[in-house]
Formats: structure tokens, sequence, C-alpha cells
């Protein structure tokens, strides 16, 4: 690959196997075509580094973040994903919880500036100590950008924020009444999703309405009841989610019967 690969996940096809000696063994895999040496093999979680390919099912590897590390061999079938990103580095400090490095693209950029404070768009450098997170851009990327970009829970595709929260309702007994949430999405193409939760002991526990008797629109940014007889002290919520995104829950509102 380039000395700077921009895919942070590229085609892999097939599963493979590994063993300790860091020959991995492919079945259905496409080694010479879809993946060349210096590209980054991860197989639940842990990353390794190609260093030679001999054919579509059979190339060597090293770990990735610690030269010279015991591999963990992987059993036949596992799953995996191929990356161009750059060598995780050590450095002399030490002490940190953990460290990686993630692909950023325009729209996690734009959703996790403020949140995990990634300064550009490209290969990032994640370190944590404690509660502490140290995120160094190792190589800028506009342009061009990550492409293919893997997804992961450190930089989410998108940012939900509830702009206006369920309010309180108290109507006379046999009413119809509505609560509603208002959210926005941080990042382009991202499709926000609704899922109204019920509460019967005053928040203790929540559990998902279904779209059943007095109750519609269960999945909408507006939940509709009929007929409020017999729900008074209950308490409704709503958990806004997205596709590569964190979930958010709103806060919950109280139905009185008046």
């Amino acid at each position: 690959m380039a000395g700077w690969g921009k895919a942070d996940n590229k085609t892999a096809s097939g599963t493979i196997e590994l063993a300790a000696d860091g020959a991995v063994t492919g079945t259905s895999t496409a080694f010479t075509t879809e993946a060349a040496v210096g590209d980054v093999l991860t197989a639940n979680s842990i990353d390794f580094r190609i260093t030679a390919i001999a054919s579509d099912t059979a190339c060597t590897v090293v770990d990735a973040d610690t030269a010279g590390a015991t591999i963990v061999a992987q059993s036949a079938g596992a799953s995996y994903a191929l990356s161009e990103k750059p060598s995780l580095v050590g450095n002399s400090v030490g002490g940190y919880t953990s460290e990686n490095i993630h692909g950023v693209d325009t729209n996690e950029m734009a959703a996790n500036k403020t949140v995990e404070g990634a300064a550009h768009t490209g290969w990032n450098h994640v370190r944590t100590v404690g509660s502490r997170k140290i995120v160094e851009t190792l190589v800028a990327m506009s342009k061009n950008g990550i492409t293919g970009d893997a997804e992961d829970v450190v930089f989410e595709d998108y940012l939900i924020t509830i702009d206006t929260q369920p309010a309180d309702d108290s109507s006379a007994t046999g009413d119809a009444v509505t609560f509603s949430v208002a959210a926005s999405i941080t990042g382009t193409g991202g499709t926000l999703t609704y899922q109204w939760q019920e509460s019967t002991d005053a928040g203790v526990t929540f559990t998902n309405r279904a779209a059943t008797g007095v109750y519609s629109d269960v999945t909408t940014d507006t939940l509709a009841i009929s007929d409020n007889t017999g729900l008074d002290a209950n308490q409704y919520r709503c958990i806004v989610s997205a596709t590569g995104a964190d979930s958010v829950t709103s806060d919950a509102a109280t139905l009185t019967e008046a």
C-alpha cells in the first residue's frame, strides 16, 4: 500500500484461521487482490499487520501494536476486517489504559469534534488514561478523505441531540393526550428512529410501548394515547436512535388525570 493509506475498511471476503506463528489460512479469501503487505488485518478486535502474501488463501501477520508480541491464534471460520491504517507506534511515556488508531471521516468529524476532541478528519491516535482522553491527528485528510470508514464506538457517524423534551400532561379523565419529542442529528444522511417507553412504577423501570389498545404512533416523535383513563401517574419517555450513532433517551414526562 501507499505510505499513508486512506481505506479504513477494505473488502474482506471469506473467513480465516490464524496460527500462533502468524500463518493465516483463508477460506474463500482473496488476499492477492483485496489486501496488501502493510495492511492491518483485524480479527476479534485484535489488530495484526500483514507482512507477506503468498496466495489468495495464505498470508503472514505479526502483532500490529507491539513488535515481537505473541500472536493470539484465531480458530477456523473467524471473520476479519482489512484496513490501511498506520502502524501504532509505542511511546516512552506509557501508562495508558488503552490506545488505538481510528479513521475519522467527515461525518464522524462533524459528530465528534467537541465530544471526542478530534481536530481533523484522517487517521487519529486515541489514548486513554483513566477518564482522560488524548486525541492526536497523525494524518490529516480533507479532499479525498478516509474511504470505506469502519464503524467503531469511539467515533460515531452521527450525534443525536434532543432539542425539546416531552412535557408533562394534565388532562381530564377520558381525554386523548400526546407526548412529543424533538431531536436533531449531526452528520449528513442519518435517519432518526423513535421508540416510546412507559413506566407504571414512578420511573423505576421502563418498557417499550407497543401500538395496542389506546396507544398509537409509538415509533414516531409523537406518542398518541386515545384515552387516558387509568393511566394516572404513568411516565413516558422516548429513545431516539440512528444507525451509526449512540442512542439518546429523553426525559420522562408524567401523565396526570385531572
